[in-house]
């Protein structure tokens, strides 16, 4: 078997712990290059991956580079449609953070550049990609519990308690397109549909500008409802639950643990364990995601987070961002 060979854009703390150790354990894949704008982060990617690297300091070499089948691409969200798009075009294939990009007519540009790919494009919607979410959505093929009516997603996590760290970063950004893809993905996975329309309540308690707690509320076709419910200000650690009301019953799930549990028309509870992979920089789901792309890439089948479900995603956060409520005038950076 070739081995893959994978150029990285960006080299963050999030791809320096959650790609690079997930990577470094396949056989077939090698990473062979990297593209960051320190030379300080060009030194921490040659400490990871060995003095052969190649590393470059603007991306637009790296993607030029012939020798490199792939490009895993984690840059600050303000830098992702200009750096997906030249990626797009380079025909290399694609491993990509959401959001497509921070304001609309921008995602649309991306969008376009993406839908005319003939590689691999996959996003990393990681929850997508869980064994839990996986079995829900065999259990809802099956038919027992009919069709989901309504759905919710909750996060409740201690990133934002007191003030997050990465506040600089994202105080200007809407809070739905900066976090909000991954969970309206799980309520896509369910739904497989963009919603119609949408409300959001939310407030600001420690995080200045960016919206820290609130719910999200989406209509979907057919009148299906789901809800992303989110506190960034909890007092620690990290919650992340899925609840859905069938037809024919309810499952519950904890999406940190793998543990879910379902009932139909009686009272009895059905309890099952479909837990992931160890979770990488603390989340659940990286090493399947990772997977997907290696996989579609050797095999040629349609990643799971592919892009007409990033289509829908960006569709959703983008709804959600317009609605969101204007902060308080007194909001302040800290």
């Amino acid at each position: 078997m070739n081995v893959c060979r994978v150029g990285i854009i960006g080299f963050g703390n999030w791809p320096r712990l959650a790609y690079a150790p997930v990577i470094k354990s396949m056989p077939d894949v090698h990473v062979a290059a990297v593209a960051a704008r320190s030379e300080a982060t060009r030194g921490l990617a040659r400490d990871t991956f060995g003095d052969s690297l190649l590393t470059f300091e603007n991306y637009h070499d790296l993607l030029a580079d012939e020798s490199i089948d792939a490009v895993m691409l984690a840059l600050p969200n303000e830098l992702h449609a200009a750096a997906i798009e030249a990626a797009a075009r380079s025909g290399k294939h694609l491993f990509y953070e959401p959001p497509l990009a921070n304001d609309e007519a921008a995602a649309q540009r991306v969008l376009a550049a993406l839908g005319d790919c003939n590689q691999v494009v996959q996003a990393d919607l990681e929850l997508r990609c869980l064994p839990v979410i996986q079995a829900i959505m065999g259990h809802l093929d099956s038919g027992e519990m009919g069709g989901p009516l309504m759905a919710r997603i909750r996060l409740w996590c201690d990133w934002g308690y007191q003030g997050g760290p990465w506040l600089d970063e994202v105080e200007g950004q809407s809070f739905f397109l900066w976090l909000g893809c991954w969970y309206f993905d799980v309520l896509d996975a369910l739904f497989a549909a963009s919603p119609t329309r949408v409300s959001v309540v939310g407030g600001h308690a420690s995080n200045g500008r960016l919206m820290d707690h609130g719910w999200a509320s989406l209509v979907y076709p057919g009148n299906r409802i789901g809800q992303f419910e989110f506190n960034l200000v909890a007092a620690q650690g990290a919650q992340i639950e899925l609840l859905v009301a069938c037809q024919k019953g309810e499952i519950h799930a904890d999406l940190k643990t793998g543990a879910w549990r379902w009932r139909g028309a009686s009272n009895d509870w059905k309890h099952a364990s479909s837990p992931a992979s160890e979770p990488m920089h603390g989340f659940e789901g990286m090493r399947e995601s990772i997977g997907d792309f290696i996989r579609a890439i050797r095999t040629g089948v349609v990643p799971r987070a592919n892009l007409e479900v990033m289509r829908r995603v960006q569709q959703a956060a983008q709804l959600c961002a317009d609605a969101e409520p204007q902060p308080p005038a007194s909001a302040s950076g800290r």
